[in-house]
């Protein structure tokens, strides 16, 4: 034979992968999973913030059709809300017709019989969302 060698055979149960293959494989294991759980969070982040969001609507449509369906109050009086659920706060702000052209927070002299009320719901919490507000024009009925 003339300078070759030969690599000694593997002897049964000695075959298998090398260090860096297995190193390999792990480092794109945990790349996937990372990504996939990372997919996850975001996922989840945003279901809880559009339930929110949905909830809020609800919320405060609920409480702009109370303001619709009671009667008529004047300068003097406010408008009951339905109490919104824990994690939120509303407002309500009345602003009164000046016959003219505009409304303004301090009632007129005379009450002209339109109101406007603004609701506004506030969201606190992990997750908070923007706020949501709704308007509601008030007349006053002229039926007796």
């Amino acid at each position: 034979m003339t300078g070759t060698t030969r690599r000694p055979r593997r002897r049964r149960g000695e075959e298998g992968e090398t260090l860096i293959e297995v190193l390999v494989a792990v480092v794109l294991m945990g790349v996937a999973f990372v990504t996939i759980f990372g997919g996850i969070g975001t996922a989840i982040i945003s279901s809880v913030r559009q339930q929110k969001v949905t909830g809020a609507d609800s919320v405060i449509r609920s409480a702009a059709e109370k303001v619709v369906s009671d009667p008529y109050v004047s300068c003097a009086g406010g408008y009951e809300t339905p109490a919104p659920p824990p994690g939120y706060t509303m407002t309500v702000t009345i602003e009164y017709w000046d016959g003219v052209g505009t409304f303004a927070k301090a009632c007129p002299t005379a009450d002209t019989g339109v109101q406007k009320v603004t609701l506004t719901l506030h969201s606190t919490g992990p997750h908070p969302v923007k706020d949501a507000t709704l308007e509601v024009v008030k007349r006053e009925s002229m039926l007796s």
